[in-house]
This record gives C-alpha cells, structure tokens and sequence, in this order.
C-alpha cells in the first residue's frame, strides 16, 4: 500500500487554522456548554461589524452576528491550533466548520457556512440580569447606529455626530467594566458578552479614537483632534 497522502487528506499544513478560528453553529452549542469549548475562548462579531468573509474573500457588514474562537494574541490564528505539533488541541471535540472543512474540496463547508448559526442568545438568554444589560448594550451601541452617525456627516464633514459616538464609546467601555467590578464576570469574557470593544473595531469607519492629556477624541487625520471626553481603560 502506497504511503503517498489521498489526494483529499488533511495534509497539516495548518494554513486554514492560521486564518483564525471557526464560526460555531448550533450543533456546537454542547460544546460550549459542557466546557470542552470554554466562553472564555470565545467572540463575538456583532450585526453590522464590517469583517472579512475567508470563505467569499469580500469585506462587508454581517447581517447576523456569528460567534467565533478566538485567535492568538496578537495574530488570528486558532487559539487551539498547536504549532510545534501543527494539530488540534480540541480535535476530538472540534466545531461543525472544522469537520467539515477540506481546503481541497470546500462544498461541504460552502454548504453549511451560513447555516444555523450559533447565537448569544442560545447560551445566555436564560442567565437573569445579564442578558438585559446585553440587550441594552445591544441597543445602545449597536453598529447600525454607529453607521449612520457618520454617514450623515458624508458630505465633508464625516464627524457632525462625534459627541453621540463618543458617548456610546464611553458606554460600551463603562457597560463592561461595570461588568466585572459588580458582576464579578471574567474579564477575558467580555469580547464574547458585549463582542469586540468599540475603541477597537471604530476604525471600521475609516475614522480612530486618540487620546491627548486624559481626554478622547475621534480623528480622521493625525491634526484633527475634539476635547470631548470618554471614560474608559
């Protein structure tokens, strides 16, 4: 018998592990629940978030958030993904995405990519107190919001809403520490409970926050600074 690798065996080169981790879909939820995928692990792109679709190659808004593993820091790459032994450290216990992955043969994975997608909702509508300040996080910060904020200022003037912006900013930073200081949560929780943290994902807008002497502003340019303040880390 030939010891050559069939043409469709995973030939552990670990190029789609290093593209960062998988979507989790519905059929994963046991996963997490039981702790073989710890929440600790986890992400959130929320609806709205401008992100990179590896399996369309096209950047643009999602239309539903989808829960993902997280990378190593600072990279993308799965935070399960060992490189000295270019394996899967969860491999018996993998999500759906991975299974059904094969980069020579990507039907099945086309087939189930966008299909019932795992939510926040589905893990934890059920703990009382969180899942309204999620809610309201939701609500208040939410990137539909935030778009058309700086879409009215279009016309040359793209930061006619910065105060408004600037106070959501504040609110998300404050909603999370306000979340583990009375809440006791996990910290390392907070980009799966509240997704990604504003101050860091603003520049989907073409547009940055920048501190000078304790104060926050929003540029569009290095010269370009407002003395509103946002209160956070």
């Amino acid at each position: 018998m030939s010891d050559e690798p069939t043409l469709n065996a995973c030939q552990r080169c670990g190029t789609c592990c290093e593209k960062g981790g998988p979507s989790l879909h519905l059929e994963d939820r046991i996963l997490v629940e039981d702790g073989r995928i710890p929440a600790r692990c986890l992400f959130t792109l929320r609806r709205g978030e401008k992100v990179r679709d590896n399996v369309k190659g096209t950047l643009t808004p999602l239309t539903e958030e989808i829960i993902k593993i997280k990378g190593h820091h600072p990279g993308w790459t799965c935070l399960f993904y060992d490189h000295a032994t270019r394996g899967c450290n969860i491999y018996d216990h993998r999500p759906l995405e991975c299974r059904a992955l094969n980069c020579r043969d990507t039907r099945r994975i086309e087939r189930v990519y966008e299909t019932s997608r795992l939510m926040r909702k589905d893990l934890l509508s059920g703990i009382d107190g969180l899942w309204e300040l999620i809610e309201d996080h939701e609500a208040r910060c939410s990137y539909e919001r935030l778009h058309a904020w700086v879409d009215e200022g279009a016309d040359g003037e793209r930061l006619k809403q910065e105060e408004i912006i600037l106070e959501v900013v504040s609110f998300d930073a404050h909603v999370r520490q306000l979340a583990v200081e009375q809440a006791k949560v996990d910290g390392r929780m907070l980009d799966f409970i509240f997704g990604r943290r504003l101050t860091d994902t603003i520049k989907m807008f073409d547009i940055k926050l920048v501190k000078q002497n304790g104060t926050y502003g929003l540029a569009t340019e290095p010269a370009f600074f407002s003395k509103q303040r946002v209160t956070g880390p």
